[in-house]
């Protein structure tokens, strides 16, 4: 998170208020504090809408928000898509003066490239079955176990000639996102399917911790188009198994200090599982806020801390996707081209269809995309609907 506009605007914002305070007190909240803590602005507290199961947050006083928003107080929004909307509503029918509001959430999901996914058909490539790295608040045993279930030697790599097809079948608008369930170049292959698809004129994303990826690799990759990269890295708990080798920090410092064709950054955003490594720390210092925000899958991660709804989303009520769209269009194409409904699909309650067999039109157009899009909006009986139990699932207004 390149988060220069963000301090901007609330430099100004404290200028004109008498505190400032961040609303929400959960991850996306204690994300901006630290942005904010690590650009020198002094906080005041966290605003929650109801009572919070903590009193304060960094040693910050959480205090329920209708208690001061008739204050001239300064507030930035720390809350994702599936929220924010309502706070906003809800201080502008409070009287808050709008032009003391940011919305810092906003920072986080805009660089971390959702509004892009959101807009766009995306297809999300799992280049191999199984990861190395392991994170903590990642499923990869539910996933596992439900791919093997059946058969045993399913096909656990992505070859060159199956990305081909991929490619053939899928829209030449579509973003070929080289991230699914697991570290892309696990994948021997990854770099030569990164190459093809950029050759294909696609726009390409890429979501990598680059853990054990040998430094020719790394050389290769930042001479490539790809249009937006997300940083794993390692952290200080060891939740996410990257190598601290010095090959590794070389790496990490190659990729962050790149550019890329038109001068950009070639890293857009970079996250971690906890607070980072404190050697890869002072390599992103002053270049990039680590994001630390993480969630418990729709379900699939049962570890304590991870972000999850209160109570899953009753049958009766309409929803939509903050980060898919309407459309429902970020799936997950697996190494042997099953295609699964989206990234939090780990148990694989949604299987569309088979990309290899068939194009990604033609299955989405039926079938199993179809019923989950009835069932959102009500239409149609979907006991296990996985995008109740999703905290990027919106409630929509009756």
């Amino acid at each position: 998170m390149n988060c220069g506009k963000l301090i901007e605007d609330v430099n100004r914002i404290q200028k004109e208020t008498d505190k400032l305070y961040i609303y929400g007190a959960g991850f996306y909240g204690k994300d901006v504090y630290r942005a904010l803590h690590n650009n020198g602005i002094k906080v005041d507290g966290f605003l929650v809408t109801k009572e919070y199961k903590d009193k304060t947050v960094f040693g910050l006083p959480v205090v329920i928000a209708r208690e001061v928003l008739a204050e001239n107080i300064g507030i930035v929004v720390g809350l994702s898509d599936t929220y924010v909307d309502e706070v906003l509503e809800y201080l502008k029918k409070n009287g808050v003066d709008m032009s003391h509001v940011v919305n810092g959430g906003r920072f986080i999901t805009d660089t971390g490239g959702r509004e892009d996914l959101r807009d766009s058909k995306v297809l999300e490539v799992s280049t191999i079955m199984g990861c190395s790295v392991n994170c903590k608040f990642c499923p990869q045993d539910v996933m596992l176990k439900k791919y093997y279930e059946n058969d045993r030697t399913r096909q656990r790599v992505m070859t060159v000639d199956n990305f081909r097809v991929i490619l053939e079948h899928t829209p030449k608008k579509c973003i070929i996102d080289f991230s699914g369930m697991t570290e892309p170049f696990n994948n021997p292959y990854c770099l030569e399917m990164i190459k093809m698809a950029c050759e294909a004129g696609r726009k390409v994303y890429l979501f990598t911790t680059l853990a054990e990826v040998d430094e020719d690799t790394v050389d290769e990759l930042l001479k490539l188009p790809v249009y937006y990269v997300t940083l794993h890295v390692a952290d200080r708990c060891g939740y996410a198994y990257i190598p601290t080798t010095e090959s590794y920090y070389r790496n990490v410092e190659k990729v962050v200090s790149a550019v890329k064709a038109d001068g950009t950054p070639f890293i857009d955003f970079i996250n971690a599982q906890t607070d980072p490594d404190e050697r890869v720390a002072e390599i992103v210092k002053g270049k990039y806020e680590v994001m630390r925000s993480v969630q418990n899958r729709a379900g699939n991660v049962k570890e304590e801390g991870a972000q999850h709804r209160e109570k899953i989303i009753g049958t009766d009520e309409r929803i939509s996707c903050c980060f898919c769209g309407d459309d429902i269009s970020n799936n997950v194409v697996l190494p042997d081209g099953t295609l699964l409904i989206c990234n939090m699909d780990y148990g694989m309650k949604h299987v569309l269809g088979n990309l290899y067999e068939e194009d990604y039109d033609s299955i989405r157009s039926r079938g199993e995309l179809q019923r989950v899009i009835r069932a959102m909006k009500c239409e149609e009986e979907m006991d296990e609907l996985l995008c109740r139990s999703c905290l990027l699932a919106r409630v929509e207004e009756k």
